[in-house]
């Protein structure tokens, strides 16, 4: 293998583990930010007018989070080439979505920002008329719970693939169900949650960047990929 090739090798393992460590290390962030519940009309323009940095920076972060949903699943996708690869091409598709989802909502959010200035009345009208709106709906909810099938689906396919142990995917599906459970969860599950989910996918991100070239090749050259402590 050519040196160019081995730094290139190098480059996106550690841009993939790295997107695994990050993606949900900075939900943390934005769960911290994020002004409070705008899902009234009224306390979206209220957070909009009173806490216009917040939500800008609660937004962005939440983009850029989506955006590394896609280099993130890629690293789960190369470790489960053959053990674990179902569920890792299902957790690259409800990746693709649920990261889209994810800026969607950034989107919005930043969308809401001009609300600010404007008669409070018809700014809190608009927004409840957008969150009616059966066509967003249809569309948003869906995007928003391939999230939760992401994270479960690359789980399990790390511990298909033995890049960690079963306490991992358990933490994950746990995480999932109490969400599920708790629609409207407190701002403090968030944050503890998001943490949580740092863990787990901090701990894969960590075991790909330190992985040797010939580890992350894995064994089509004969070497056999290092084992995943439970």
């Amino acid at each position: 293998m050519s040196t160019t090739t081995s730094t290139a090798q190098r480059l996106r393992r550690h841009a993939m583990g790295a997107a695994l460590i990050l993606f949900p290390a900075l939900l943390v962030v934005q769960a911290l930010l994020d002004p409070g519940d705008g899902d009234t009309g009224e306390a979206t323009y209220a957070a909009a007018s009173q806490h216009a940095r917040s939500l800008a920076a609660s937004a962005v972060l939440l983009l850029i989070s989506g955006i590394l949903m896609a280099p993130a699943v890629a690293g789960i996708l190369h470790q489960a080439r053959d053990r674990g690869a179902v569920l890792a091409n299902l957790a690259a598709v409800a990746a693709m979505l649920g990261g889209f989802g994810h800026a969607a909502i950034a989107m919005y959010t930043l969308f809401t920002l001009p609300l600010a200035g404007g008669d409070p009345a018809q700014m809190a009208a608009y927004v409840e008329r957008v969150n009616a709106s059966p066509v967003i709906n249809a569309v948003a909810f869906p995007l928003i719970l391939c999230f939760a099938l992401a994270v479960l689906a690359m789980s399990w396919a790390a511990w298909r693939a033995g890049v960690i142990g079963w306490w991992g995917p358990a933490v994950v599906t746990t995480l999932v169900v109490i969400h599920e459970l708790l629609p409207d969860p407190p701002p403090a599950v968030d944050v503890v949650s998001m943490t949580m989910l740092t863990a787990v996918f901090g701990y894969l991100g960590l075991r790909i960047v330190r992985m040797t070239d010939s580890q992350w090749s894995g064994s089509r050259h004969g070497d056999v990929p290092i084992p995943a402590h439970a």
